[in-house]
């Protein structure tokens, strides 16, 4: 396609070029203004303030370049807070609609304590941009800083719901800022399952029990069960020494009673004894702990059991100095000084061993407490019953950091992510020295070896049916 426009004389030729030149000249005059307003407001690129300073003379109804030598001014060693409030708030006026220049100009007045008029700027930035989390974060920490308590608790909630991951941070600042106060605490927190779970473990870290089960219990069974943070609520009980509460919330949670669960119903003492359920990804605290072995296959058989459907199957891989520790194992919360009888059948195929695996009790705390009981024999025999009969000590000594079984040196140990370890230097806790009402311990098969070698193991053996009953 050709255009085609006819001029008539040498008058209307010669006006056509000079506005074709000037067209070109006015093009080519924006180009360049683009290009230096560009590269003088790129924030990568090293420009002194008095660079952009005399741009900015050159360029006045630049908004880029008014910002960044406001910026600029700010940075400074020497900065002049009165320079820089007015030309943001020129470039202010020239974007109107950018809320990025509000939150710096808010930064100024803070910075020259003009609290009222920073806390216009932000919320001039808020009213541009309502979803950006940032700016809501900000407005919610100058606010606090006016002691605008109430205002601000509202511009937390906001920031928390848009960013999760903001909320450990705001739990922390309203709790000291409000000193304790718990129901500005939980105000923040948006009225999900998750930020009601981080409420609930930021007050059980700071020994507000109470409160924190309270809130545990009152969220959603459902959602509760299936979120990561209840595993990691149920260890902070139990790192904090409060084991049967522990176990009660969280019999509520695999049960999908949704609360704590008392009376009969918290009972056995060995939870799925029969192994007729899977233990729930997560939530594995005291339940069967089911690992991995050089000497032996260890799996759920469903087609023998001495009740019920299913029993645990150990197929020994015929190596020789068979070793057996803790990888199958439960966690237990027993009282001090009481007796009891722990029961199990077990049934063998072909087992051919010098000395066979057997049941025993740990407690890391004390390692010179571990009743265990008799070894399984060797041959092939049909379901029969085993006991062990001990006693819990009224006192367990230690000498260092707990070696809490339910979380470092036990049951969780064969789940990546449910399980934390006391931090380095930490005091020993009552759990181990206590006259309380609870002591975690853990039940688990073992075969240690009497001497460097012995004989492979070989053969079949079945466990069902364990219990542990208080002996009066």
């Amino acid at each position: 396609m050709m255009l085609v426009i006819p001029l008539k004389g040498r008058g209307a030729a010669g006006a056509f070029i000079v506005g074709i030149l000037a067209i070109g000249a006015l093009l080519g005059r924006l180009v360049l203004f683009n290009f230096i307003v560009f590269s003088l407001s790129d924030s990568r690129s090293p420009v002194s303030t008095g660079a952009l300073d005399s741009a900015a003379g050159y360029f006045p109804s630049s908004a880029r370049l008014n910002a960044r030598l406001a910026e600029s001014r700010i940075s400074d060693p020497d900065r002049d807070l009165g320079l820089a409030a007015q030309e943001i708030e020129r470039a202010a006026f020239l974007s109107p609609h950018d809320y990025r220049l509000q939150v710096v100009l808010a930064s100024i007045k803070e910075s020259q304590r003009d609290l009222t008029a920073a806390e216009k700027a932000m919320r001039e930035a808020a009213s541009l941009a309502p979803s950006n989390i940032d700016v809501r974060w900000r407005l919610a920490n100058l606010l606090l800083r006016e002691s605008k308590i109430t205002d601000s608790l509202v511009e937390f909630r906001s920031a928390v719901a848009g960013d999760q991951s903001l909320m450990p941070a705001t739990l922390d600042l309203v709790w000291r800022v409000t000193g304790g106060d718990l129901a500005n605490l939980q105000s923040v927190a948006p009225d999900t399952p998750a930020a009601s779970l981080s409420v609930a473990t930021f007050l059980l870290k700071h020994a507000q029990m109470a409160e924190a089960v309270r809130l545990f219990e009152g969220i959603d069974p459902q959602a509760r069960r299936a979120a990561p943070a209840s595993s990691d609520f149920i260890n902070t009980m139990i790192k904090s020494g409060e084991l049967e509460q522990a176990r009660l919330l969280w019999i509520g949670l695999v049960s999908g009673s949704g609360a704590a669960v008392v009376g009969p119903q918290a009972k056995p003492i060995v939870w799925n004894g029969g192994f007729e359920s899977d233990p729930i990804t997560g939530l594995a605290q005291f339940d069967w702990n089911l690992g991995e072995s050089e000497y032996a296959t260890i799996g759920i058989d469903t087609g023998s059991a001495h009740q019920g459907s299913r029993s645990l199957r150990i197929d020994f891989a015929g190596r020789e100095t068979t070793r057996l520790d803790g990888e199958i194992k439960q966690g237990l919360v027993l009282s001090p000084g009481r007796r009891y009888k722990l029961e199990f059948y077990v049934k063998t195929q072909n087992l051919v061993t010098t000395d066979g695996p057997r049941l025993a009790l740990r407690c890391d705390g004390e390692p010179g407490w571990m009743p265990a009981g008799t070894a399984i024999a060797a041959g092939t025999g049909d379901w029969r019953k085993m006991e062990l009969d001990f006693v819990v000590p009224r006192k367990f000594g230690t000498t260092g950091p707990p070696g809490n079984p339910l979380i470092n040196g036990g049951i969780n140990t064969l789940h990546k992510g449910t399980g934390q370890a006391p931090a380095r230097g930490e005091a020993a806790r009552s759990v181990w020295q206590t006259d309380g009402d609870a002591v975690a311990v853990t039940i688990k098969l073992i075969r240690i070896p009497k001497f460097s070698y012995d004989e492979p193991t070989r053969g079949t053996i079945w466990l069902d049916d364990f219990n542990i009953v208080e002996v009066d």
